[in-house]
């Protein structure tokens, strides 16, 4: 044989078989073209300089890890599919005089060509788009960009070596295919007969238990960051639980229904049950496997989209001003600061003059830099630039003037923050949180609600400070506070003191106040990692005449700082018109002055531009990534789908033959085949929907540990994904299944 006949033989299968090729094809070069693209966003310097650049390669890095990783099931699937059905070819290249190293040869030379095409393919495809994904990102996150297209080497270099490993796990798995079967069996592989299923009943219940469990465990998840086992337990049970249900239930159900013989002995119902009775033994793992596909699609979907839409709500809410800055007061100094403020004038002098010189400067290079473009640019007569001048000169001092004093007044206050009791809906300040069911500063606590008791974190502050944050001008009567809470009303017309006694609620008050939301400090010691957060602690809002008075004072305040982890606070509150250069330098000065100046570790400057800007960074990133995901697993779905329908209309063309040769009309066959495919492929939809609506539960906890506590966008998020998906699965569905009929159709149905 010349050197050169392998090969040839090589590519002629390839061409021959593009049915069961191209597909194959395409799934490796999606898989080499996300591969390429995670890794040059991981590595992209416009993304290093993004908002969220400490964040965002680690990100695309997972990303990158995940690609690589699935590639290997993936593609070993798609090729196992192909070699499945290649089997007679090879057996008959045996029987013509070819032994097991020539076929050898004939694989080794097709898994090369497929490597090269795949790889270069892959590699120009990622270049192409790498671009595209990043101006995608950015403008996700509303930046700008350059347009330099370039390739990533190194980039490149790891596609090479990743996919050449991952193609080589793959040839072997093809040889040792043909190593363990003889020619004859090769040659029959595609006719051999089919044993009637087992009706595994107990498999089936046992299916049933865990999915059932599964569900059970995603309905007890209440702190994603403290229980990634029961999660990671949520998805075995789901997985293992999905593809017996699709495996044995599936063939329990179809012996059920040729019980009932009303139902089965019609002439559609009677072709489908029996196929599928045989068939589900077989494909239920491709069905389970498609199904387990469409869940990742969905609840990554439904996460990121609900994240990135309701990132402003959340931001707007957690940092409301531009500017805030929160100091604990020292114990020993509680009682002159809250009687004269003694502690914190200093603070509030220093910061303000930082605002006030930071605002100057920037307004004065702006007023020199108008000016300056005034003056290079005029071409006027001597007499005109003067006067124009002085005129462009008063008016850029009124600007600087302006902008110096457009940023508005600082709001300072006093609160005091512990944890309470809300028993049957009535805040009790009389109970010990020492004693309460949670483990303070583990994170081993079961949450916030247990039985009619529930945890809230409460913020206690005097009327004057409520009307100044709020701008009203309301009033309290004798022995009378207000109860406020952020997302729901407050539904006791009482409170219980520390002494038992009661005081009564006002429900006049409509305004809740905007403050800043940060963690919940229960060792009392921002600097250590031994803390619970607030995340899915509800807020509350309790307002009294005077604050220090109310606590007990001294004496008062050291038992609720024992009993119920309280601390006073002092917040000052600022929104400021400025550039971004500004505010950050605004940011970085008080930060180093508070940090040098307080006698206390718990004193934490927040800057909204910068917590928003590494926020939508994440929120953003997480975006991206999803939908990339999520293409990638619809296109699996989409193949698995394909070679199904390939696989099984090859099987159909001789039994269909069959039933049309023994009496059944074409119309009949067409109406059992479309009956057959629905009731098929509309069960991984179905079965995932389910999944989703009772994994809703991990996709609420993960939102509110991203501190998005968005119930209602979420559920509507879901129920808009699942739609949007069900008419892309149905295009693909629609554009797989022309394919099976047309393989069908080759038996001259009439």
């Amino acid at each position: 044989m010349t050197r050169g006949f392998y090969t040839r033989l090589a590519w002629t299968g390839i061409q021959k078989n593009k049915r069961l090729y191209y597909p194959y094809f395409l799934a490796g070069i999606v898989m080499v073209m996300v591969f390429y693209i995670f890794h040059f966003l991981a590595v992209s310097d416009v993304v290093h300089n993004l908002p969220g650049k400490a964040v965002l390669p680690y990100l695309f890095g997972i990303g990158e890890g995940a690609v690589g990783l699935f590639s290997i099931p993936f593609l070993f699937y798609t090729n196992s599919s192909l070699i499945r059905k290649r089997k007679k070819e090879l057996g008959l290249y045996n029987i013509l005089g070819m032994n097991k190293r020539n076929l050898f040869s004939i694989l080794l030379r097709e898994t090369v060509l497929s490597y090269g095409i795949v790889v270069l393919a892959g590699l120009f495809a990622g270049c192409l788009f790498s671009k595209l994904a990043e101006l995608v990102l950015v403008n996700i996150m509303g930046r700008q960009t350059n347009y330099r297209v370039y390739v990533d080497w190194k980039g490149a270099l790891g596609v090479l070596v990743v996919f050449a490993f991952i193609y080589m796990l793959i040839l072997a798995n093809a040889l040792w295919q043909i190593h363990t079967n003889n020619p004859i069996a090769l040659l029959h592989s595609d006719s051999e007969g089919e044993r009637p299923p087992k009706s595994h009943l107990l498999l089936t219940v046992a299916s049933l238990v865990l999915i059932g469990a599964g569900y059970r465990a995603a309905a007890g998840v209440f702190a994603f960051e403290y229980q990634l086992v029961q999660v990671f337990l949520t998805a075995v049970l789901l997985i293992v639980g999905t593809f017996l249900l699709f495996i044995c239930a599936s063939v329990v159900l179809c012996r059920l229904l040729q019980k009932n013989k009303s139902y089965y002995y019609k002439t559609s119902h009677f072709v489908t049950i029996s196929t599928m009775s045989y068939r589900m033994k077989r494909n239920g793992a491709s069905l389970a496997a498609i199904c387990i596909l469409v869940t990742l699609v969905l609840v990554a979907c439904s996460f990121s989209v609900s994240f990135y839409a309701g990132s402003m709500k959340v931001l707007q809410k957690t940092y409301p001003y531009d500017l805030s800055v929160r100091v604990e007061i020292p114990v020993e100094k509680i009682g002159k600061e809250l009687e004269r403020g003694t502690y914190t004038q200093r603070f509030q002098a220093e910061i303000d003059t930082i605002v006030s010189s930071v605002l100057s400067e920037g307004a004065q290079m702006t007023k020199q830099e108008k000016a300056g473009q005034s003056l290079a640019g005029d071409s006027v007569k001597t007499g005109q630039i003067n006067t124009d001048n002085n005129m462009q000169i008063t008016s850029l001092e009124k600007a600087g003037q302006s902008l110096a004093g457009d940023s508005t007044q600082a709001t300072t206050v006093h609160f005091a923050n512990m944890l309470a009791m809300l028993v049957d809906g009535r805040l009790d300040l009389g109970r010990d949180m020492r004693g309460a069911w949670f483990v303070p500063g583990s994170g081993l606590y079961p949450g916030w609600a247990e039985g009619n008791e529930e945890i809230v974190w409460l913020h206690v502050l005097s009327l004057e400070a409520y009307n100044n944050l709020c701008g009203m001008c309301d009033s309290l009567g004798d022995n009378e506070v207000f109860v406020l809470m952020e997302d729901a009303a407050y539904q006791s017309d009482r409170i219980v003191m520390k002494d038992g006694s009661e005081m009564a609620v006002n429900p006049s008050a409509k305004a809740v106040p905007q403050m800043t939301d940060v963690s919940i400090s229960l060792d009392r010691d921002w600097t250590k990692d031994e803390r619970i957060t607030a995340h899915g602690c509800k807020n509350m809002f309790l307002v009294v005449p005077d604050l220090y008075a109310f606590m007990g004072k001294k004496e008062g305040s050291a038992a609720f700082a024992q009993s119920n982890y309280m601390a006073y606070d002092w917040e000052y509150c600022r929104n400021l018109s400025a550039s971004e250069e500004a505010l950050h330098e605004i940011y970085d000065q008080v930060e180093a002055y508070i940090s040098a100046r307080a006698e206390t570790a718990k004193a934490r400057c927040f800057l909204k531009l910068e917590r928003g800007e590494n926020y939508y960074a994440l929120a953003g990133a997480v975006l991206f990534i999803a939908v990339i995901m999520d293409l990638v697993f619809v296109a699996v779905a989409a193949l698995i789908m394909y070679y199904k329908q390939i696989s099984e209309g090859y099987e159909d063309q001789r039994r269909f033959s069959i039933l049309r040769k023994v009496g059944m009309t074409g119309k009949e066959i067409r109406s059992s085949i479309h009956f057959q495919m629905l009731t098929v492929f509309a069960l991984p939809l179905l079965v995932a929907g389910v999944h989703l609506v009772f994994t809703s539960n991990i996709v609420y906890m993960l939102q509110r540990m991203v501190v998005s506590d968005n119930k209602p966008l979420m559920v509507r998020v879901m129920a808009a994904t699942y739609l949007l998906f069900a008419v892309a699965y149905s295009a693909v569905y629609a554009m797989t299944s022309r394919t099976y009929l047309d393989i069908v159709n080759r038996t001259e149905i009439e």
